[in-house]
Order: C-alpha cells, then structure tokens, then sequence
C-alpha cells in the first residue's frame, strides 16, 4: 500500500475519520456532545479480527415524527480488532456508496482477505464478530423500559395485597 487511503465523515452526532496507511489502520471518532473526549484506535492490519459494513435502520438514522432523519450516512462499519490478548469490537456510521469509503474497503479487503466478512448476509456478519444488530438493541432498550416499571408496578400491588 504506497498511498494512505482516507475517509472522513461529519454528521449530525460526530465524525468518522477512518485512514490506512503503512500497514495500519486508524479509526479515529468524535461524538458533537459536551461530553464526548476523541477516541482513536491505530492498530497494524494483522490485529484486524474481521470487519463487515451493515445497513443502518431508521432509529440509527435520527427518523422520528418530529425529524426527517439524519441521510449523511447509511451503514455501519463493524469491525474486531486484538489489543493484547483482548478482542475488541467497534462500530461507526459510514456513507457506504462514498468512493474514498469503498477504496479503503477494497484495500482491505486486499490486504486482510480472511478478515473480511464483506461476502456474508449482514446478520451473520455481526453474529461472526459478535456484536447484537441495532434493531435487536432496539427490541432490548424497549423491553428494560417498559419491563422494569411494570415488574416494580407488579411488586408493589403484591407488596399492598400481602
């Protein structure tokens, strides 16, 4: 690889600055809130597990009655990686039909071809990396919202009647 290859996105929650250059990949990620520090991971290509990109759903896009959504970008790039002797996993919305995107996925896909699970259904993708689907995450945000306030609801009626 004789030139780095660089993608950037800015949206409406942060940006994706995402390079490879000297056998290296350098995912760096700023979130627009107050409290949101920089995170960087900068790791040799060998330390690359696997990574897939998965299309986002409406809720990743911002769609609300009130909002229109945010279309900046449409998927997410997943992807493991080896820190020491731990697996990592991480994840940051792309703009899959962007041309400098789809050039840093195909030099990785050159440069690490058993990584990659680009070939796979989305799902099996995020099963092999190990990561939960945002619509599964939805359906679990949902059931600790509504489940925990009927279950102390539930406690509290038995509590009265004993």
């Amino acid at each position: 690889m004789a030139q780095p290859i660089n993608y950037f996105l800015d949206q409406s929650n942060g940006t994706v600055d995402l390079t490879l250059a000297d056998g290296r990949f350098i995912a760096r990620t700023q979130g627009k809130g107050l409290l949101d520090k920089p995170r960087t991971i900068d790791i040799a290509l060998s330390e690359l597990e696997r990574f897939c990109v998965t299309p986002t759903i409406a809720a990743q896009n911002l769609v609300s009655p009130r909002s229109a959504g945010d279309f900046s970008y449409d998927a997410e790039f997943i992807f493991s990686y080896r820190e020491g002797s731990q697996l990592k996993k991480n994840r940051c919305f792309v703009h899959s039909r962007d041309g400098s995107f789809k050039s840093l996925l195909e030099t990785l896909q050159q440069e690490c071809p058993g990584a990659s699970l680009l070939h796979l259904d989305p799902a099996e993708a995020q099963k092999q990396i190990g990561v939960i689907s945002a619509s599964k995450t939805i359906y679990i945000i949902l059931g600790v919202l509504i489940g925990v306030p009927v279950l102390i609801a539930l406690i509290v009626l038995i509590s009265k009647m004993v």
